[in-house]
């Protein structure tokens, strides 16, 4: 056995646990969020988005915040629910549906909750600037490497293929 590939093995196995530090950092702040601000960590950033603009489609927030289109519709079903965002109908394509902030959703964004946790950002900031570009790209690097979209795209062709679609014969 190649001494490098068990390195590497070790390595991208301490990688995946990290993420997975981090994923788990990040859902335990997200669940802090709502039970102080009634708003998840993706409905907050949503709300954050919408805070700097007058109104805008889902589509175009999804590709903002990296989400599917999917996703942040319903996350914008239970902001509206809450009673923070309002949906339009834009005036030059009445098919086409956008999204704005309410007052609600303005007086939350004003209290100023923070999207990162308290703890990461006072460790941040105690670092020098080209250290933190350096984590900012390595992290930048890694979602790029991870290529969420290809897998999504062969997940959706994958399941398209397992899919008969030959229209049978009703039987009599």
């Amino acid at each position: 056995m190649d001494i490098n590939n068990n390195n590497n093995k070790d390595l991208s196995e301490e990688i995946l646990i990290t993420l997975r530090k981090i994923a788990r950092a990040m859902s335990i702040y997200s669940k802090s969020l709502d039970k102080h601000y009634g708003l998840t960590s993706p409905q907050l950033l949503i709300l954050h988005e919408l805070f700097q603009t007058d109104q805008i489609a889902i589509g175009e927030i999804a590709r903002k915040i990296s989400l599917s289109q999917a996703t942040v519709t319903d996350i914008i079903d239970r902001l509206e629910t809450k009673g923070l965002v309002l949906r339009t109908k834009n005036s030059l394509d009445r098919r086409q549906v956008l999204i704005k902030i309410s007052p609600n959703g303005k007086n939350i964004v004003n209290k100023k909750p923070s999207l990162l946790q308290e703890e990461f950002l006072i460790e941040f900031n105690k670092l020098q600037k080209w250290e933190q570009h350096l984590l900012l790209s390595s992290v930048e690097k890694i979602a790029s490497m991870m290529k969420t979209k290809s897998y999504l795209k062969n997940s959706v062709k994958t399941s398209l293929k397992n899919i008969n679609f030959k229209k049978e014969k009703p039987s009599l």
